[in-house]
């Protein structure tokens, strides 16, 4: 069914637009409660419960050639090429004023604004404070460099020393403004950028083939992989949990365990991606389905 609702484009490139399983797998209940991981720290051995499991998404799924993403209409040449590296974001806008009519009905007016954001994943959710969530959803990327405290000292990694005694680095993170906010140099860091909550993706970085990877993306040895841009396969969960804690070669002093270890036990999509594109799973039927998949526990 996927492939007869796949259209080719213009100029190379093709499109997907129709339902897939939510390709996205995390334990909410776990990381979003004090960022408990269920099976015990420090969360690397499974035993979490995939919230997402058995759910489909209404998906666009674009597979377009390189240089028609590019500044200069040409494929980087090598890794720190000027027109090499590509940002992105999603958002989502409504009109300023809504108005619930005495019939039932609903209008809208007003300029669009905007409400919500995503671009990095888990930045808006982890890592900028419930107080300013509305607040961030507004900004324009333009503007992020007003996020800059909240990044220089976040309130995951105190909370991760204050709850769990764990030895973060300390203010200013400005590891985490390179992973966040400008991009890892030699990596996925643009010249002359601007702090700005983005994916960002070298697109000199060669294709991970299917069926390989490393879950943990750059963490775990892949230039490939999250956060220079992000496959299906990436667990941006653990890797999230790690940065904050300081788990990576960026801050050497807190790159070992258990900071580098920690994760939410969930650590794969509950169904395989596809060796073809789209890539995402095939969906879920209506009739036979469950919600939530407890990740096997491992030694």
């Amino acid at each position: 069914l996927a492939a007869s609702a796949v259209r080719n484009l213009a100029g190379g490139g093709k499109v997907f637009a129709g339902q897939r399983d939510d390709p996205f797998f995390v334990d909410l209940g776990a990381t979003f409660d004090l960022l408990t991981i269920r099976p015990g720290a420090p969360g690397n051995k499974g035993g979490g419960i995939d919230s997402l499991a058995g759910y489909n998404v209404q998906s666009i799924v674009l597979q377009v050639p390189i240089a028609s993403v590019t500044n200069n209409g040409i494929a980087p040449a090598f890794v720190n090429s000027e027109f090499g590296v590509i940002a992105g974001r999603a958002l989502s806008m409504r009109q300023s004023t809504r108005v619930y009519n005495t019939n039932g009905t609903q209008s809208a007016s007003g300029p669009w604004v905007q409400v919500s954001r995503l671009g990095m994943p888990l930045v808006n959710e982890v890592v900028i404070p419930l107080a300013l969530k509305d607040a961030f959803n507004a900004l324009h990327p333009r503007d992020d460099g007003a996020a800059l405290p909240v990044v220089l000292d976040p309130e995951a990694a105190r909370l991760l020393k204050a709850l769990y005694g764990l030895d973060v680095p300390p203010a200013p993170r400005n590891d985490l403004v390179a992973i966040f906010l400008t991009g890892i140099a030699g990596l996925n860091k643009p010249p002359f950028v601007l702090p700005s909550e983005k994916l960002r993706l070298n697109l000199f970085t060669p294709a991970t083939a299917i069926g390989a990877g490393n879950r943990m993306g750059l963490l775990g040895g892949e230039s490939g992989g999250y956060p220079n841009g992000r496959r299906l396969i990436d667990d941006v969960v653990d890797i999230t949990l790690q940065a904050a804690a300081g788990g990576t070669p960026f801050t050497p002093a807190q790159n070992k365990a258990p900071n580098n270890q920690l994760g939410d036990g969930v650590n794969a999509n509950e169904k395989p991606f596809t060796a073809a594109f789209p890539y995402v799973a095939s969906p879920h039927q209506g009739f036979d389905h469950t919600h939530h998949r407890t990740e096997p526990a491992t030694p």
